[in-house]
């Protein structure tokens, strides 16, 4: 229900979508089924949309979507799931830090949190590259990739060829508050690399979140063929949040962005 009453349905879809997560959780619990729902990590659709402290109640998993923040509908290029605020970002709000800590401010506990980590990069072809090829330059959708066939996509095995194989240039934020971009000519792309994927997955121990997500197990590098091994990404992940809780990591406080 992508998404109670934004864009396309009434304000009543807030209390609609809470009345049909109590129906079914009534059926679940009973029989130790889980219920999960997707929910955007937007301020402005978690306001219109979500009754939060009802989801907190009937939901095992809120599974919040802390990707597609910037994309090629806004007409520049932009980073598709930053972790944290960046400067040249006019919207304070369109990073996973701020959402995950909007949705606990709303009444969301942590330990009922699952952060979205996208496995895909958003693209562009940037207007004129001589001008900058930068974050904000001007740009519609990038060129389809050759396996996925959708303009202003990118998995990240088509992203790593490229970087890997291809020439692309990597700029990566020294302050790491979001993954890399790389480009070519007029070809950009932004994504979560390795590193970026390991700090969201300590991001979310430190949080004391239920876990981590993704959007998709099929886009990650499932070959190997320009990381360590097949299924870098998702490795990443798992090797983050199973280790064994340490002593300190009680005692750790979100970073403020």
């Amino acid at each position: 229900w992508e998404y109670p009453v934004c864009w396309q349905g009434p304000d009543s879809d807030k209390e609609n979508f809470a009345a049909i997560l109590l129906e079914l959780s009534a059926e679940f619990k009973p029989i130790e089924l889980l219920l999960s729902a997707a929910v955007s990590p937007n301020i402005l659709v978690i306001d219109k949309g979500y009754d939060v402290p009802a989801l907190a109640k009937y939901l095992d998993w809120i599974a919040v979507m802390a990707y597609d923040y910037h994309g090629q509908w806004e007409k520049r290029t932009g980073h598709v799931a930053p972790l944290y605020h960046h400067p040249d970002d006019e919207f304070y709000y369109l990073n996973a830090n701020y959402s995950i800590n909007y949705w606990i401010s709303k009444g969301a506990p942590p330990r009922s949190i699952v952060m979205g980590m996208p496995l895909y990069g958003h693209s562009f072809s940037i207007h004129n590259p001589r001008a900058g090829t930068g974050l904000n330059s001007p740009a519609s959708a990038g060129n389809a990739g050759e396996f996925t066939g959708i303009a202003g996509f990118l998995s990240y095995y088509e992203i790593c060829d490229r970087v890997c194989n291809r020439g692309w240039t990597v700029v990566q934020d020294p302050e790491s508050r979001m993954g890399p971009y790389a480009y070519k000519g007029s070809q950009w792309v932004s994504f979560d690399d390795s590193e970026m994927i390991r700090r969201k997955a300590q991001f979310v121990r430190d949080m004391g979140l239920s876990g981590g997500m993704v959007w998709a197990l099929d886009l990650d590098d499932f070959h190997g063929r320009c990381d360590n091994g097949p299924h870098p990404l998702m490795h990443m992940i798992q090797r983050v949040l199973a280790e064994p809780p340490k002593e300190h990591d009680r005692h750790l406080k979100p970073v403020e962005s």
